[in-house]
This record gives structure tokens, sequence and C-alpha cells, in this order.
């Protein structure tokens, strides 16, 4: 992609490094460009299954460069209005899996990011929180929808407006992710979770059960079980319902044939 933003694909899985070490990855213009285009790669190329967000040294993100310190967010001098979903494509419209494996510190800015991914795996030793109250700003990456709707209205209002920093073992239990571990086992962790998921799941399925899973949040009972329906029906047309059974059967790994890109359903763009 570019130097601060890597990208490798290994058996079915992406790995997505944030390269700003020195500058604990806190984001810069190469870092969300780069991030936008390696989602919209995943989202599109078949030999993604599923996709792993880290960051390089001892930090996940460190949020917003505060290199310009007081000019910040000085917004009288910024030339153009800012975008708080900056990403050119989000990880939730990713139609794979994405995992953020928050090797350390991931405040602000760079917790947002995280949130925005389907699953977390936190650092024990990790600092974890949304600082933008303490530092006179609104937060970014769509936060007040998405913090709700995963860990309650009172936890998602004491994570904004009081901001507090949170160790990961401590996120875990306010909902922030579904485990913590030591910081040198978070991406093996990660990249374990992702191979499961290449290898096991039918990458058809499993695309369509992330983009039911996000537009249920905005749908009625009725309308998540119609759409559920029809996905249902549709996937049991695709060879890999039959295929899934036999590996089942002769106790084998499955062999997927399916292709989230050519076999997507035109009735859920």
């Amino acid at each position: 992609m570019n130097e601060e933003l890597l990208f490798e694909i290994t058996d079915g899985v992406a790995l997505i490094t944030l390269n700003r070490p020195e500058a604990y990855n806190t984001l810069s213009s190469a870092i969300i460009d780069g991030l936008g285009e390696a989602y919209r790669r995943c989202d599109e190329d078949d030999a993604v299954r599923v996709a792993v967000v880290t960051g390089a040294g001892n930090a996940f993100c460190a949020g917003a460069d505060m290199g310009a310190g007081g000019d910040t967010f000085d917004g009288a001098a910024q030339s153009v209005e800012i975008d708080s979903c900056p990403l050119s494509m989000q990880a939730w419209d990713v139609r794979k899996p994405v995992i953020a494996a928050c090797n350390g510190h991931a405040v602000g800015a760079g917790l947002g990011l995280a949130m925005q991914a389907d699953m977390r795996v936190f650092a024990n030793e990790g600092k974890y929180g949304f600082l933008q109250s303490r530092r006179g700003v609104v937060t970014d990456f769509a936060m007040e929808y998405v913090l709700p709707r995963l860990v309650g209205f009172e936890r998602a209002f004491e994570l904004l407006v009081r901001a507090p920093r949170l160790s990961g073992e401590a996120a875990v239990t306010w909902g922030l992710a579904g485990r913590s571990v030591p910081a040198g086992q978070v991406l093996d962790t990660a990249l374990d979770i992702a191979r499961d998921i290449a290898t096991h799941c039918a990458p058809l399925p499993v695309g369509l059960h992330k983009q039911l899973l996000w537009r249920a949040l905005d749908m009625s009972r009725g309308e998540l079980a119609a759409a559920e329906s029809r996905a249902l029906n549709f996937s049991m047309t695709k060879p890999d319902a039959v295929e899934g059974g036999m590996a089942y059967f002769e106790r084998r790994t499955p062999n997927w044939s399916g292709s989230v890109s050519g076999d997507w359903p035109e009735w859920l763009p």
C-alpha cells in the first residue's frame, strides 16, 4: 500500500499493519488513505477471507498525531472540514470479517478505528479510551452510533463523556472487546481466529452473516427475519451448502468454492 500501511496475504488472511512505530502509529494521511484502500482490496479480492489489522511496535494506534500541539484540533487553522469517518471504505462495509489485533495502546481515533472492526483482541498491558473530551473535541469514527449498540447507552455515555482510560482486561468487562491477552500474544490470537474462519467457514455465508448483523442494528425484527430468510434460501442454492455437509460427514477440511465477489446477491448491495 505505502510505507506507513503494510499489506500481505497468507492462507486467506490479510494482515494489515499500521507502520509508524516511532509515532505510536498515530493517524497520518498515508495510513488513512492506505487503510481505506486495503479494506477495499479485502472486500473485492476472493484471495482474502479474513482481515486482521494491527500496529507495528508497541502500540496499535495512539489516535490523532498531536505533533502540532495546540493547533492539532484548531478548526480555524484547517483548510478543509474534517470527515469524522475519513476512510474511503469503513470496516463494517467490508464483506469479510475484520479483526483488530490491538497489540498495545489504542486511544481516541485509534480506538474508534478498532471499534469499527467486527472483533477485537486487546493487550492486558494496553490502555484504551476515547480521550477526545479531554482534548476539547468530539469523537470520530461514528462512535455515538456504534458504542451504544455494543455496550449500552450508559457505558457508551461514560466512555465518551468522562473519557476514562481502561486496561485491556477492564475494557473487556466494559464490552469493548471479546478477549484480552498478554501483549505478545495479541497478534497470534487474532491470527488463530482468522485462520479458523478462513479454513472452516464458507466465505459467502460469512459475508452474509456480517452484513445482516451490521444492518440489523437499524432493522426491525420483522425486517431482519425477512432478510435472513432470503439469505438462508440463497445460500442453500450454492455448492458450498453441499460441500459443508459432505466435509462434515467425511471428517475432512471443506474445500469451499463460493465467491463473495462473484456470488453476492444483487438484493443485498
